[in-house]
């Protein structure tokens, strides 16, 4: 044993003369260091060349971004603290480079379209301050941190069913089902969680969008959200199977966007997402009507810089008004966005019964109502659902802004909503108010006001206790007063109908005289100056050309307010009650058009 050992150690000792004699030879030094071989044979060209996944320089120094390949992708749906939203003042396929950012700034980034890119701050760099910095570049328009947006649905019925479609005739679009035929198609781009593009019933209603969760042409809908909305605006008309959208056979087409749902129910839409779908769209001149159901109650200076840019560019911009209008709600009565952005039409909910629905958010912000509690629209399983939320009664506007525009391509955008609005169903209070807006649309009636209002209109003024004669109203505003226990003392009313042989009379039941004789074309009807109260009137049209259009007119009525719609001659008001007219609207509409309300009930004696 002890010789063995004294083997070992004699060897040991030659071993560590020979090698402080002889030094290694230069391929072991290599061998050993191999960080000071890959140094020395690296080229100047590769020393520069731009890193992938965060790389760095050979020299320890953060490489400098000049594309968003170099990044990995950014995932959406974790570290939204971290993320930022960068909106470019131009189009450019890698603006990035001119921001001077750093791989050791930035730990993920994405270019979502030419004029958006998403980036996720690495967790050394101050997020705010980082921002303040980009802010002042001049190609950025805003930066703004990323967030989730919510979609504005409730819960849909449990299953599917095969019943009625009754939101179409409350707005009366099932009576131009087949009125419009435009060759080229006005396109809705439909930002939400995407499209079945494979239902049978939207089949053939659809062009190209964009899927910015994978990034691909080809949209999916895996959260259904988005298939219904589109069925409201477009689902094939006389097709033979389940229900029709309100396009009718319009040549109206849906151009889905899809902006988040990634699961089955899903209800988060990614706010970078929807900015660069936005901005898309804006770009695209076959897109007339940009429909988002969706909303939330922070701001976005990213979402807002987006719809501006839309509206800049001439697209009808519509979005509900949201859903949390129930009284015990803590948001109630508060702006939702982008529905309370300038320039955008709000819109809240109805049910079957014309009333305001229990969830529909309200404010003063809200600019018109539409069906949006149970209506029967299309199902992601390419079958049908009936569904509730101010998601579904805004994509009823905006398919109602795009059969106007295929009605005549000459409105713009502030045409269209003027239109909607000034032959709306007034509900609630008298005028505009924040529960309905202007009211509730009326479809038939504004296509008919497309052409008819050139042609024909009517303009009429009450002369009213204690104020004289007040200043002409027209085409279904209010003339007189409500609330101020006044009385209408006189009327006077005539056509503005340029060329048409067109006419108006009409004669109006006073105190303590009745019946007077038919007036006509701007004669006064009534008396002045005597005290005494209208209590009733009948209105009708003369002309060759009478016979091509109706009249409607309707009192508010003491003790009983707005009375039904009268039309053509019929009376309005009461008689035998000693009840005064304290004011009355007069529309004229085309032959057979919808009333512009119920006419259940327009006289009482």
């Amino acid at each position: 044993m002890n010789k063995r050992f004294g083997i070992l150690k004699r060897g040991l000792a030659i071993m560590t003369v020979f090698c402080l004699l002889f030094p290694a030879t230069s391929h072991a030094e290599d061998s050993v260091n191999p960080a000071v071989q890959s140094i020395m044979t690296t080229t100047p060209v590769e020393m520069s060349a731009p890193g992938g996944d965060g790389a760095e320089s050979g020299d320890g120094e953060p490489t400098e971004i000049e594309t968003m390949e170099q990044l990995p992708e950014v995932n959406t749906n974790e570290n939204l603290e971290q993320q930022i939203i960068i909106v470019y003042a131009k189009s450019g396929e890698d603006n990035v480079k001119e921001l001077a950012l750093t791989t050791e700034e930035v730990a993920s980034g994405e270019q979502l379209s030419n004029r958006v890119d998403l980036i996720e701050v690495s967790d050394k760099t101050n997020v705010d301050a980082l921002m303040a910095d980009l802010a002042q570049n001049p190609n950025v328009l805003t930066v703004d941190k990323n967030d989730k947006i919510q979609v504005t649905s409730l819960p849909n019925d449990p299953y599917v069913t095969n019943g009625s479609a009754w939101q179409f005739q409350r707005i009366g679009a099932d009576q131009i089902w087949n009125q419009i035929s435009n060759a080229d198609p006005v396109v809705v781009a439909v930002i939400d969680t995407g499209l079945n593009v494979n239902h049978p019933d939207l089949i053939g209603n659809t062009v190209a969008g964009y899927d910015f969760v994978t990034g691909k042409t080809n949209v999916v809908d895996l959260a259904g959200h988005g298939t219904a909305v589109s069925g409201c605006i477009a689902a094939v008309t006389n097709n033979g199977i389940g229900t029709a959208g309100i396009s009718g056979l319009a040549n109206i087409k849906i151009a889905p966007y899809r902006t988040g749902g990634m699961y089955s129910g899903d209800t988060q839409l990614d706010v970078a997402y929807i900015c660069a779908a936005i901005l898309s769209a804006a770009e695209r001149p076959e897109v007339k009507v940009i429909n988002m159901s969706f909303g939330g109650y922070g701001t976005f200076s990213s979402l807002a810089v987006a719809v501006s840019e839309a509206v800049s560019a001439g697209k009808i911009v519509v979005a509900s008004s949201g859903n949390e209008g129930e009284s015990w709600n803590s948001r109630v009565g508060q702006y939702a966005y982008p529905a309370s952005y300038d320039h955008v039409i709000s819109v809240g909910a109805t049910n079957k019964d014309n009333n305001r629905a229990s969830f529909s958010q309200y404010n003063d912000r809200v600019d018109l109502v539409a069906p949006g509690q149970s209506v029967l629209t299309t199902a992601r399983s390419g079958g049908y659902e009936y569904a509730s939320g101010t998601s579904f009664s805004s994509p009823i506007v905006a398919g109602a802004c795009a059969v106007l525009m295929a009605a005549d391509a000459s409105l713009d955008a502030e045409a269209v909503e003027t239109l909607l609005k000034s032959t709306a169903l007034d509900l609630g209070t008298t005028g505009s108010d924040p529960y309905y807006g202007s009211g509730l649309i009326q479809l038939g009636l504004a296509v008919a006001a497309i052409h008819s209002s050139d042609t024909v209109g009517s303009t009429y003024r009450t002369h009213v206790q204690n104020i004289g004669w007040q200043d002409w109203k027209s085409d279904g505003q209010s003339s007189g007063t409500s609330g101020q226990s006044l009385r209408l003392e006189g009327i006077e009313i005539k056509m503005n109908n340029l060329g048409n042989d067109l006419g108006i009379e009409y004669q109006t039941h006073v105190q303590n005289i009745g019946w007077q004789g038919f007036k006509r074309d701007g004669q006064t009807s009534g008396t002045f100056g005597q005290s005494l109260r209208l209590e009733a009137i009948q209105i009708r049209l003369t002309g060759a050309a009478a016979t091509s259009y109706d009249v409607y007119y309707r009192v508010h009525s003491q003790n009983y307010g707005w009375l039904d719609w009268a039309k053509n001659g019929c009376s309005s008001g009461t008689q035998g009650k000693s009840l005064r007219l304290e004011a009355i609207e007069i529309r004229i509409v085309p032959k057979g058009a919808a009333a512009p309300g119920s006419t259940s009930r327009p006289f009482v004696s």
